[in-house]
């Protein structure tokens, strides 16, 4: 329950912008799902946080590969290996038992910075939407190596997400390999991803992947129309016969 004077404290905080702390006079914005206000000139001038989006205040991490994160997304950053391999683990399983996605060869997987995920997506010849560069994961097979590459520093839910998409790209490469339109493969991807979060009953963040102007987003939209159609049963039936 929230006291009288927390409750002021926070009404205080909304009248200034939360990256530069001056008053809100006029118009002002928000991001989705927070309730964090920015001024038009911090919306307009100010770094970003590479995983949020949001304006840089005057405290924030740069990681060593260049990224700049926020508090709010440091939080709940995932940097440490172990925890990385938990959360993928716990992922996967749970798209499994959700989905009923299973592999019959396993996939491995790997913690990576920028400079290490854009190599490796140099050499994988099957991009889609073409100039997007904001990867954060990647699904590659090499000969009967499997592997799906992970951004490290991503906040927990993100992380989580672009798991879930990667391993249906490597669910995709087994059960239908020769699938080539780019729209059923991404919007698939991103179905699952908003699957598990809607599993993991996170309702705000699943609604975030509705909205804005992901360039996925509109294959996302086609899945979730066949979904309506014919049901999760058979949006998975459909992909993999699918060519």
């Amino acid at each position: 329950m929230t006291t009288p004077s927390n409750q002021s404290s926070i009404s205080a905080s909304l009248d200034h912008c939360a990256a530069c702390g001056c008053q809100l006079t006029g118009a002002y914005y928000t991001l989705l799902d927070s309730d964090e206000r920015y001024c038009p000139q911090c919306i307009d001038t100010r770094p970003r946080c590479d995983s949020c989006g949001a304006p840089l205040g005057p405290h924030y991490w740069q990681l060593h590969d260049g990224r700049l994160q926020c508090p709010r997304c440091h939080r709940t950053a995932v940097y440490d290996s172990e925890l990385a391999k938990t959360l993928f683990d716990e992922t996967v399983a749970g798209v499994v038992t959700q989905l009923s996605l299973t592999l019959n060869v396993g996939v491995e997987f790997r913690l990576v910075d920028v400079p290490t995920l854009q190599s490796v997506r140099s050499q994988d010849l099957r991009h889609t939407l073409a100039g997007y560069e904001r990867v954060l994961g990647l699904y590659q097979r090499q000969g009967r190596l499997r592997v799906i590459y992970m951004l490290y520093g991503l906040p927990r839910l993100l992380f989580r997400a672009t798991v879930a998409h990667e391993y249906a790209h490597a669910w995709q490469g087994e059960q239908c390999p020769l699938l080539s339109d780019d729209r059923l493969r991404e919007g698939f991807a991103e179905w699952v991803a908003y699957r598990h979060l809607l599993w993991l009953g996170c309702m705000k963040a699943a609604q975030r992947m509705l909205s804005g102007s992901h360039p996925y987003l509109p294959a996302l939209r086609y899945v979730l129309e066949l979904e309506q159609q014919m049901g999760i049963p058979g949006v998975i039936a459909y992909i993999r016969k699918a060519e």
